[in-house]
């Protein structure tokens, strides 16, 4: 074999691999892709939703939101025009969560290795199509037209039901008395309207998963879940009618980690926790009252529950606590989970989020631009001058509406020895740098985000559970007024007078 034979042979043998490897790599790819669900949004932005009878607002709900692969729940905002999910499914069916006006979840099976397009109908409900499985839309669609009729203010009964709308049925002879519940009762309707509704909803919803799974359009395993989320709407239904504090004892039998790769299942935990806290004591916080999340957690870390379970039960617990308990209860009980659970993550995250490894003796500060400061600091910088200092976040409707007064008090002392000081207390930073463009305190230098609010000793010694909270500090850098008054109050100017003038030669206080 002379030497071109060799070279072509060679050049065969190359090309071969190249060709048999090209096809292995499209394989995979052609693989991969069959165990993907593909989610195509079509100008799906559902707008706020205010219901036509009293204008309830309900908590927002992200809009999407999902099971991952790694079993971790997302949530997600998709493009207000358009935008793409790709979501890998390693079971035959995905449950993707769609949320209606911020009142309620849809849950949708989907189908793995599909293309789907998500758009609205002219009421913003949600509205699916697919692309490989036209079969598969009447499954996709179903809650859609099971609702028709079934509806009251555009929610389900079951929504209804488990809200302040059942609430105002129950007393709507005596709010109908009043010359207020006249003008604020537009449209209502009655707990008995509520029930029918509901029921007829359920008949339905059983006949139509019975008639997909004798057509074989749907698994067994899929029915068995179908008929989950059917529970999960009775639940619902009972959160303001049912008066039984043993009633969750009844929950616990669909407590499991087989349903944990559902995001219908972290509203079905928060269901049961709503009816769980039923028998626990209620301790008086300054901002109201709340359950003991403590004797919560200490009540179900003894129950038998499943891993993944557990861990989603306490992991609320401890956020709960985090929010409403001293920093010494919050590290006891992350402690407590960590041993329970054995998940690092959580617990590394939860003292990342309260900064809980913080030095507690200093008050940190982080401006919007990221650059850190202590109070102590702040102080030392600004000694010779009155500062006014406001505590304040972005969910606090009462701090919000003392801003519009506080622009007018920075006004007014523009060019004096008043420092006006904003401090983000027990804050989110992506909340409270939207609510600094909200309420023009951008252009404020001293504006700042509380890094440690749980586990500052000043705070603490302050005694600051209440917001909003405002402290003078006088020109020799003492704390003179730990509770002044708001900016709206007529007082202020002369409190702050007095600081700003006081012995000052030749000056009078005003």
């Amino acid at each position: 074999m002379n030497s071109n034979d060799l070279k072509a042979r060679a050049i065969y043998l190359i090309s071969l691999l190249l060709f048999l490897s090209a096809c292995k790599t499209e394989k995979e790819e052609a693989l991969a892709m069959n165990h993907n669900i593909v989610l195509c949004f079509d100008h799906y932005a559902p707008r706020p939703y205010r219901t036509p009878g009293a204008g309830f607002f309900h908590i927002p709900m992200p809009l999407v939101a999902y099971v991952d692969s790694t079993e971790k729940y997302v949530e997600c905002v998709p493009d207000i025009y358009s935008d793409t999910i790709i979501i890998r499914s390693p079971k035959a069916t995905q449950e993707l969560a769609l949320s209606y006006r911020n009142f309620e979840y849809i849950y949708y099976q989907l189908f793995q290795g599909d293309t789907i397009t998500i758009s609205m109908d002219s009421l913003d409900y949600p509205l699916l199509k697919s692309k490989h499985f036209p079969a598969h839309d009447r499954i996709y669609n179903m809650n859609y037209h099971l609702r028709k009729g079934r509806t009251h203010s555009g929610l389900e009964a079951k929504t209804c039901l488990g809200s302040d709308f059942a609430s105002i049925a129950l007393k709507i002879d005596y709010i109908l008395t009043q010359e207020w519940g006249r003008k604020f009762i537009k449209d209502y309707c009655p707990i008995d309207s509520m029930n029918a509704m509901f029921l007829s909803y359920k008949e339905a919803y059983t006949d139509t998963i019975d008639s997909y799974k004798n057509q074989q359009l749907i698994s067994e395993e899929l029915h068995d879940h179908y008929r989950f989320l059917l529970r999960l709407k009775d639940y619902e239904s009972q959160r303001i009618l049912n008066k039984d504090s043993a009633y969750y004892k009844l929950m616990e039998q669909d407590i499991s980690d087989k349903y944990a790769c559902h995001p219908s299942y972290y509203e079905f935990l928060d269901y049961y926790l709503w009816f769980f806290n039923y028998h626990i004591k209620k301790v008086r916080k300054s901002q109201g009252t709340c359950s003991d999340w403590r004797q919560t957690f200490d009540e179900l870390s003894i129950k038998p529950f499943q891993p993944k379970s557990m861990q989603l039960l306490l992991q609320r617990c401890v956020k709960e606590i985090g929010d409403n308990f001293s920093a010494k209860d919050l590290n006891n009980y992350l402690d407590d989970y960590a041993r329970i659970t054995g998940d690092s993550v959580f617990y590394n995250k939860t003292v990342r989020q309260y900064n809980l490894s913080a030095d507690a003796d200093q008050l940190l500060l982080k401006d919007v631009a990221g650059n850190r400061i202590t109070f102590r600091q702040l102080l030392e910088l600004y000694k010779g001058k009155v500062l006014y200092i406001d505590f304040w976040a972005s969910w606090c409707m009462p701090c919000r509406e003392e801003m519009k007064a506080s622009v007018g008090l920075r006004k007014q002392y523009e060019g004096k020895d008043v420092v006006f000081i904003y401090l983000a207390y027990k804050d989110t930073e992506g909340s409270w740098k939207k609510a600094v463009m909200q309420e023009n305190l951008s252009d404020v230098s001293t504006n700042y985000f509380i890094e440690n609010s749980k586990n500052s000793r000043f705070l603490e010694e302050l005694k600051l559970e209440l917001i909003p909270r405002y402290l003078i500090v006088n020109k020799a850098g003492e704390i003179a007024d730990p509770s002044a008054p708001r900016p709206s109050d007529q007082q202020i100017t002369t409190v702050l007078n007095e600081y700003l003038y006081e012995n000052t030669p030749g000056n009078h206080k005003r």
